[in-house]
């Protein structure tokens, strides 16, 4: 989504039409009126009327049409905290990792009894 504004309440007039590029994860509410929405990949449409509220979940392009006078909020999505935990988990593996490469690694063969296929 290219707002970049956590939060925003816009004023829709009839048959105008929003764009979003890569709004996974906004969040649309109606306030008051009725909207349409369709987002890229997606077979269905969505009918929002007052007090409706949809989370969209598609990467590409949303639009987001005012079938009459419409107040809308859109939300950004929160940050992902699954970034911090991936950040964490990595560092544990490579750090358990090293440890598996000195014991399991080419390091651990031991070389001295190379005699061949069925070690003859």
């Amino acid at each position: 989504m290219n707002i970049r504004l956590g939060r925003a309440q816009l004023h829709l007039e009839t048959r105008e039409v929003i764009r979003l590029h890569d709004p996974r994860g906004a969040r649309v509410e109606c306030v008051r009126g009725a909207l349409w929405i369709t987002q890229n990949k997606d077979r269905r449409d969505y009918f929002l009327a007052a007090n409706d509220a949809l989370t969209l979940d598609r990467p590409g392009l949303a639009l987001i049409h005012a079938q009459e006078p419409s107040e809308i909020v859109l939300s950004e999505p929160p940050p992902c905290p699954r970034l911090r935990l991936g950040r964490t988990l990595l560092a544990a593996l490579r750090a358990a990792g090293k440890g598996f490469a000195r014991s399991f690694g080419p390091e651990s063969i031991d070389r001295s009894g190379n005699r061949g296929y069925y070690g003859l």
